[in-house]
């Protein structure tokens, strides 16, 4: 799972202004072709590694009921970064798609999703 995988001779549909909905379906389709994980970033955000975390209790005596934290960036797996990368490539594919306008637009987007 490393860089967008592309088919040779398939470019990433341009965005345009005057028909978003077509320009939609493209690079749905795009997406899915490209990799299938992708649409599961576009629709819950990325992959953010968790850690179980067991009951405790918290300085003033409360109960804390277990659950689940986000990984250290130490605690990562392989596994953990590979997933992580694919919002890198969802977020490549979707800046190849706009001008040179938009692209400055989305340069303070954090994941695909908010792109």
């Amino acid at each position: 799972m490393s860089a967008p995988k592309i088919t040779a001779g398939i470019k990433v549909p341009p965005f345009t202004r005057s028909d978003f909905g077509l320009w939609k379906m493209k690079m749905l389709l795009f997406i899915k072709a490209s990799n299938p994980l992708y649409i599961g970033i576009l629709q819950n955000g990325p992959f953010v590694p968790m850690k179980p975390v067991s009951e405790s209790t918290a300085p003033d005596g409360s109960r804390i009921p277990q659950g689940t934290q986000p990984k250290d960036i130490t605690e990562y797996t392989d596994s953990d970064k590979e997933l992580i990368r694919l919002d890198t490539g969802l977020m490549l594919i979707l800046a190849d798609s706009v001008d040179k306008e938009m692209s400055y637009q989305l340069m303070n987007c954090t994941s695909g999703k908010h792109m």
